[in-house]
């Protein structure tokens, strides 16, 4: 399957003086690199991840994380530490606007608004998990402690300056800020690494989309400001102000804050009396006491590549696909990218799939990515104008049921069932192959989402008898399921199974004319009739 054996320069490797052999190294530190190497570790792998930087990152970035991404905190166990970690932010849920945060107000409700709060607001009984807002400086560093207090080796501190890969692996060239380099021979290498992604770059995979959309400054400051939205607690508030436009984010919902404007000449050379004026201007208090953390400027743009893979390579969040922060879309794509691969690089890494199952990661997750992130170039690339389109009658209608919750792969690591194509204008999955699997509680706190766990499950109807032996034959869990709307919802009789795969996602459907015994190593690619 891997014919390529050739040395990929990231940066000049210098010497080496130590090898090992790993499963998995992962390059990269950040929300798609740690939640991989735990997904990895769940599955019984013991990854590897290095990243450059000593530490997690210092930006807030990311903040709101959707309950397609906390149902993955809650099979990795950690979803107790991601609501404490996020609790500061937990009332803070509105939108507002106005020339300064000052005299900002709540939008009016339109009927577009009206209909789009009344969808959100059913997700609740869509998921076990809750959207959390939870900034990316906050979550990274539970994620980080999560994976060390489990043993994963997690190096920080240590950059991947090379790579060669061939039939046998990957041999990896690392450099510690503190010690000596060594390389590492791997099964797989997981590149985690950033949009600009120095793997993807020597791999020398193109990326396609809109490109380029707009330069960003992000500025996070220190500010007292509890009082001024006491009354408003907001999530982002756009600004339209003659000095600067963009939006404000809460960061803590206290005195941690961020501002986001427009790059603009001279802004490096602004100094931080002139960026602390320009904060009292637009917050709208002249004598406001302001410390400026950081500015970054970024980049918002499209760039998918084109592969999402290569060889033993596999790409994961902003290395496969870059996009502009629409409700942290990409971070959020980038938790569904690991929970979609690490699976199947342990299936393959045990023997019980062959290693083309792992071509069925670009299948599935190169569509939704390019979706998505397509999906959040539509109103440019500032922070201001998406926060626009979100309550202008005039953005695309889309139903957030079905765009969550309701997404079928079109193909992939599943057996078609013959009832054609989930609906996309409206949230009807029908526990189609191929799709997540509907919610249902089967006691106070386990929902069908949680059996989601390393092997597959067999989630069949009250009238089990049928399905019994051969689970074990084939050495699957089976559960039972007695709630009639899910198995009116899921299209289930009571005699009727669905195959469940690690990653939530529905493989098999007994209205299937393949037999369970036939579907399984399709679905693994260890038979001919393989649907990738």
């Amino acid at each position: 399957m891997y014919n390529v054996h050739k040395m990929y320069d990231v940066h000049d490797p210098g010497g080496y003086e130590m090898t090992a052999r790993i499963p998995v190294l992962i390059c990269g530190g950040g929300i798609a690199g740690l939640t991989a190497a735990l997904l990895l570790h769940r599955e019984g792998v013991a990854p590897v991840l290095v990243e450059k930087h000593a530490g997690t990152s210092p930006q807030p970035k990311a903040r709101r994380f959707n309950p397609r991404s906390t149902e993955v905190f809650r099979w990795l166990g950690i979803m107790d530490q991601v609501e404490q970690a996020s609790a500061p932010l937990a009332s803070f849920t509105g939108m507002l606007s106005g020339t300064t945060l000052a005299d900002a107000t709540w939008p009016e409700v339109t009927e577009t608004l009206r209909e789009r709060l009344v969808q959100h607001g059913k997700m609740p009984d869509l998921s076990p998990a809750p959207s959390v807002l939870c900034p990316q400086d906050v979550l990274e560093p539970v994620l980080r402690q999560a994976a060390i207090e489990r043993g994963v080796s997690v190096r920080f501190g240590t950059e991947l300056v090379s790579f060669e890969q061939d039939d046998a692996g990957i041999t990896a060239h690392l450099r510690p800020a503190d010690g000596e380099p060594y390389q590492v021979s791997a099964d797989y290498l997981i590149a985690a690494d950033g949009a600009r992604s120095p793997i993807r770059t020597a791999l020398g995979i193109p990326r396609s989309g809109h490109g380029h959309l707009a330069d960003n400054l992000d500025v996070c400051f220190r500010a007292d400001l509890a009082e001024l939205v006491r009354d408003k607690p907001f999530n982002l508030c756009r600004i339209e102000n003659p000095a600067a436009s963009g939006a404000f984010v809460s960061v803590n919902g206290t005195d941690r804050w961020l501002f986001s404007t427009s790059d603009f000449p001279g802004s490096d050379s602004l100094g931080e009396d002139g960026w602390r004026e320009l904060l009292r201007t637009v917050v709208g208090v002249p004598d406001l006491e302001v410390e400026v953390l950081s500015r970054m400027h970024w980049e918002s743009g499209m760039y998918v590549a084109d592969r999402f893979s290569s060889g033993r390579v596999f790409l994961a969040g902003d290395a496969a696909h870059a996009m502009p922060p629409m409700a942290a879309a990409g971070a959020n794509t980038a938790i569904a990218d690991v929970a979609n691969l690490a699976w199947k690089l342990a299936a393959v890494l045990a023997g019980t799939a062959t290693p083309a199952l792992l071509d069925t990661y670009h299948a599935e997750r190169y569509p939704i990515g390019y979706a998505t992130a397509e999906f959040s170039s539509m109103a440019s690339g500032h922070l201001g104008t998406m926060l626009a389109s979100i309550t202008s009658d005039d953005a695309p209608r889309i139903d957030p049921l079905a765009a969550l919750f309701g997404v079928q792969y079109e193909r992939g690591a599943f057996v078609p069932d013959g009832r054609g194509p989930a609906p996309e204008d409206r949230y009807d999955p029908a526990g189609r192959p191929g799709t997540r699997v509907p919610h249902a509680w089967l006691d106070a706190s386990t929902s069908t989402v949680d059996l989601a766990v390393p092997g597959f499950v067999l989630l069949c109807g009250p009238d089990s008898t049928r399905w019994a032996a051969e689970a074990g034959r084939l050495g699957l869990r089976l559960v039972s399921v007695s709630d009639e709307a899910w198995l009116a919802e899921t299209e289930l009789p009571a005699d009727g199974a669905l195959l469940l795969r690690p990653d939530a996602i529905v493989g098999w459907h007994s209205s299937s004319e393949v037999p369970l015994a036939d579907a399984l190593p399709r679905l693994l690619n260890t038979s001919a009739e393989a649907p990738v």
